[in-house]
C-alpha cells in the first residue's frame, strides 16, 4: 500500500501543508494556484537538491503537454509570495529548494 501519511514542512516562517493543500504565514493562508503549491511541493520535498526543468515540468504537469515557459512564470509568482531567498536558479541545470525545510 502507498504511503497516504500527509506532511507539514515549516521552512522560514511558512507552513506548507501538504494535507490541506495550503500555505502559511503567520496563521493566515498565503494565495497560490494549484500548479504554483505542486511546484512549491516538489521543490520543499527535495530541498537542497537541484531539480532539473524536465522533472519539475514532468512532477508538476505530469502528462500534459505544456509550454516550458509554465515552469518560470510559475517560479516567479513563487518567489513574489514567499520572496527571493527560497527558490535559486541553478543556471542550465534548473531549480533549488534553499531554504532549511523541516518536516512533521
Amino acid at each position: 500500500m502507498a504511503n497516504s501519511q500527509r506532511h507539514l514542512y515549516e521552512f522560514g516562517p511558512f507552513q506548507l501543508s501538504e494535507t490541506e493543500g495550503v500555505l502559511r504565514k503567520d496563521r493566515n493562508a498565503w494565495p497560490l494556484t494549484p500548479k504554483a503549491l505542486d511546484l512549491l511541493l516538489a521543490l520543499v520535498r527535495n530541498s537542497g537538491r537541484i531539480l532539473t526543468k524536465d522533472e519539475l515540468l514532468e512532477t508538476v504537469w505530469a502528462g500534459t503537454l505544456v509550454d516550458q515557459s509554465n515552469l518560470p512564470t510559475q517560479i516567479a509568482m513563487l518567489r513574489k509570495v514567499i520572496g527571493n531567498g527560497y527558490v535559486e536558479t541553478v543556471p542550465k541545470r534548473g531549480y533549488r529548494f534553499a531554504a532549511k525545510v523541516t518536516e512533521r
